[in-house]
């Protein structure tokens, strides 16, 4: 872009830095404000993809299926507005025969979001999510569709297609793996220390 070499500093993202915060909310915290009741879960979060949105649909009816057949715990986040976001909607209304084990939220505080993320067996479904945050805590993503191609890949990351039975083996394959090292890709949480220094040194 025309930058001088010596005027660009590579500091890191600085919501890692939240991320590594000591003074994010305890787990038993987390769990209470949103009514969590169950200790084993994963996460699940599924968008639209809008430039195939007959395929979308089609991806979102394997994706609770998925859920559903696993018999896993599940945490819920409703996808994003972009168009074809009421299909994944109203796949979710089969969740609600399954109430013991789904817990679905519009949206959670991101503070809370990431401690719960930080203790989940697993995160699944096409969030970016799973790419950026999940690899930080070593938490095993299931990255579902097309949707994140292209993206970064980490060794926590299992890429497959939105089929139910595929989907389903990679949630298994994700329990017995459990926790990895962390992968700190985009940062390792000193990304305002490194700011400030170039500040107060520029």
């Amino acid at each position: 872009l025309g930058e001088h070499s010596d005027t660009i500093h590579v500091i890191g993202s600085p919501d890692l830095d939240i991320m590594l915060s000591p003074t994010l909310p305890s787990l038993e915290e987390a769990k209470s404000r949103y009514e969590i009741t169950f200790d084993k879960y994963l996460i699940a979060i599924f968008h639209p993809v809008t430039t195939d949105l007959v395929a979308s649909a089609k991806a979102a009816e394997q994706f609770v299926s998925a859920l559903i057949s696993s018999k896993q715990n599940y945490i819920v986040i409703h996808p994003n507005n972009d168009t074809g976001f009421e299909q994944i909607i109203s796949e979710y209304t089969k969740l609600s025969e399954y109430s013991k084990r789904f817990r679905q939220f519009e949206s959670l505080r991101f503070e809370h979001f990431l401690v719960l993320l930080k203790n989940a067996s697993g995160i699944v479904g096409n969030s970016s999510a799973g790419i950026r945050e999940a690899p930080l805590y070593g938490i095993p993503s299931i990255d579902v569709g097309d949707r994140q191609r292209g993206r970064h890949d980490s060794a926590s990351i299992s890429q497959v297609p939105a089929q139910a039975k595929e989907i389903v083996a990679a949630i298994q394959r994700a329990k017995q793996q459990g926790q990895t090292n962390s992968e700190q890709e985009f940062g390792d949480g000193k990304s305002t220390e490194r700011f400030n220094h170039f500040q107060i040194h520029s």
